[in-house]
């Protein structure tokens, strides 16, 4: 596909509706993975770059001194990344030509890249970091790729504009949202089986499993509402209200809670009992979110183009790191093992 095409996924789409209504985009579009030990320190952000398209960049924070990094070149559009499980490599979603980048985490630069699907906007790593899942908007697909060769396999078949993708802790499951029907297509691994579609919320935008690997929370961006999926039978539990337009989440193991990004908040879920607590005021339209410093702090894409560092249990807002374009995606990958 040539560089230059303009598209927008519902994510980015949305913005423009939602800033009159002071609310986020959809965001949260990383590995989906839980983490009970935020050991890294350094966040990549998919800056989507939807106001200057075609840009073709990934922006790098240091969360450990709140500075912005060089920027690192991968494809046009870039839209949602994933961390390998040894820290060593993010994956980097380009809609703009139907491709993803391998990131070396240690120089920070492009090593490799693969033709996937038409309009890739989601992008997860399975534990063993032997595989990644690809989703594919613009063809309702969902693309294997084998690591680290990067090489692609057979695409599956799932929903309408797949826009979120996670892999269960435990391997043995992955779970596509799609925001075009409402559902969310569960895939068998490692068989790679697409499951009869489950009944999600409206406009389904992101999705996270739980560390025992016993529940999916699916963020509901049009209804405002997290949907838990209980993995064992493939079952909705009721929704959860929100605060805002659900558009990402991000789970912190050791407390057991999730935390989800929306209008101008992050709203905190209680894993124990899947209640909501009382949101946490960003100020402006929360698109992602990922935790740092052992989960103590999360790290808030904005729609005013910044990451904004806010304690999780003071509610304190530390100072934003202006990156401009537009964030649509945070990871921070674990500590890389000498």
């Amino acid at each position: 596909m040539p560089a230059t095409r303009t598209r927008l996924s519902p994510r980015a789409w949305a913005l423009p509706l939602l800033v009159l209504a002071t609310v986020g985009v959809l965001a949260g579009c990383t590995s989906g993975a839980s983490a009970a030990e935020q050991t890294g320190s350094i966040a990549y952000v998919a800056n989507l770059a939807n106001r200057a398209d075609p840009g073709a960049t990934v922006a790098i924070v240091d969360t450990a001194t709140g500075t912005s990094l060089p920027h690192v070149t991968t494809g046009t559009l870039p839209s949602a990344l994933a961390a390998s499980p040894d820290g060593t490599r993010v994956l980097v979603t380009d809609e703009g030509q139907d491709k993803v980048t391998m990131l070396d985490t240690s120089s920070r630069s492009a090593i490799a890249s693969a033709t996937v699907g038409l309009e890739p906007d989601a992008v997860a790593v399975a534990p063993n970091g032997k595989l990644a899942l690809v989703a594919n908007l613009g063809d309702n697909t969902v693309t294997p790729i084998s690591l680290p060769s990067l090489h692609p396999g057979t695409p599956i078949p799932v929903g309408v504009q797949p826009t979120a993708i996670a892999i269960a802790p435990n391997g043995s499951v992955a779970l596509v949202a799609n925001f075009g029907d409402n559902t969310v297509t569960p895939i068998s691994l490692p068989a790679l089986h697409a499951g009869a579609p489950i009944p999600a919320g409206s406009q389904p935008a992101a999705v996270a499993v739980t560390p025992d690997s016993q529940t999916a929370l699916v963020a509901d961006f049009q209804t405002s509402a997290v949907t838990p999926i209980v993995l064992s039978s493939l079952t909705a539990s009721p929704a959860i209200a929100v605060d805002g337009n659900a558009t990402g989440i991000a789970i912190q193991g050791r407390t057991q809670t999730a935390y989800v990004s929306g209008g101008n908040a992050l709203t905190p879920i209680d894993l124990t009992t899947m209640q909501a607590g009382a949101p946490l005021e960003v100020g402006v339209g929360a698109t992602a979110v990922a935790l740092a410093n052992r989960g103590a702090v999360a790290w808030v894409c904005t729609d005013n183009g910044t990451v904004l560092p806010i304690n999780v249990t003071t509610g304190h807002k530390g100072k934003a790191v202006r990156l401009g374009g537009q964030p649509s995606a945070i990871v921070i990958p674990p500590a890389a093992r000498s």
